[in-house]
Formats: C-alpha cells, structure tokens, sequence
C-alpha cells in the first residue's frame, strides 16, 4: 500500500467520489477527468468538453492488470504493444460490461490507455477503478491543451477542481497515438 496522497491529491479524490469534475495534467495534455462509477459526472464532463474528431473520451487504467478486468477481451497483440510501449498510447478495444455504454463508440469498443503520470496513476489505485477523460478544450477546439494557459475559462469554470501542479510545464505537442486491431488481427494507427 502506497501513502496517502498529498492536500491536493485528496482533494481531488474527494471531488471525483462526489461525483464531480476534476481538470489535471496527465502525461502529455490537460484533461478533465470523471469517477467512471459517477453517471451524473460523465454527463458533466461530456457537456463540458464534447467529443468530436479530436477529443474522444477514453479511460485512464492504473495498470494492465485492472484494464483486463474492465476489457476482458483485449487482444493479446495489443496487451503486448502497451506493455513495450513507452509512450502514452491509446488503444481501441471491446468495452467490457462495466464500461458505460455511452462511452463505446459504434463498434462497441471504448479508447483505454495506461496511466504515465504519477498523479494519475495514484487517483486511479486510490478510486480501484479507472477515470474516464477527455481533452480540456470546447466543442470547436483544435488548439490543444499542452499547458495550463491553453486551457479555455468555459471548461475551467466546469470543472470542479483544478489540480495546482505542472501549471508552468509544457506538458506535450501532440494527442496520443491510436491503435485499434482491424481485419486479420493487424494493426491500425488511427492516428
């Protein structure tokens, strides 16, 4: 068992258990992030930044390990490319039963990826579940969130509190590669 989080990382678990919205740097982007067991919060964070092209919710796994027990039909070829990979990567997989049906896209699968932050990966032991995430930007957003400044007052006044870290840093250029296994079992970079 690791120690508890800092004032701040409470705050921010206490806030995601209430079921509201927490805006936080993750290992590349700003993102707004939700208890995925908090309906109420999932529509609150779809509201606030709506998916499109750019900006598709995905789910912040701590580990492989509970990302199975979510996706129980994550491929093989895929559990390995995020094992080796060392980089955020985002995967396309069969959403399991727990996962909200909202957020499965039209082939049933839902976007996952493994926490590389620390903070992250801490809410995400602490909740003994995975955050369901979206970039912090607006609906006609193409500008990414890559620092705390970049972030519009629309979505920081939905969020329900701000983590006060890596608020100077330059967090990233560029959203998460996307894998999905397509016909055959090969890969496809979504981009």
């Amino acid at each position: 068992m690791h120690p508890p989080l800092p004032p701040l990382g409470s705050r921010a678990l206490s806030t995601l258990h209430g079921g509201g919205i927490v805006l936080l740097p993750t290992a590349n982007l700003w993102q707004v992030v939700a208890h995925v067991q908090q309906p109420q919060a999932i529509t609150k964070l779809l509201a606030a930044c709506p998916p499109s092209r750019v900006n598709r919710p995905e789910l912040i796994f701590s580990d492989l390990e509970t990302l199975r027990q979510w996706c129980p039909q994550l491929h093989p070829k895929l559990e390995t490319l995020l094992a080796y990979h060392r980089r955020p990567l985002t995967l396309h997989v069969p959403a399991g039963r727990n996962i909200p049906l909202r957020l499965h896209d039209q082939r049933g699968e839902v976007a996952v990826r493994i926490a590389f932050d620390s903070f992250c990966y801490r809410l995400c032991e602490d909740l003994e579940a995975p955050l369901v995430a979206c970039l912090a930007i607006g609906p006609d957003d193409t500008e990414l969130p890559t620092r705390f400044g970049r972030v519009r007052s629309d979505v920081l006044r939905a969020a329900d509190y701000t983590v006060q870290r890596r608020q100077q840093e330059e967090l990233g250029t560029h959203t998460t590669v996307r894998v999905r296994l397509g016909e055959g079992e090969e890969l496809e970079f979504l981009r």
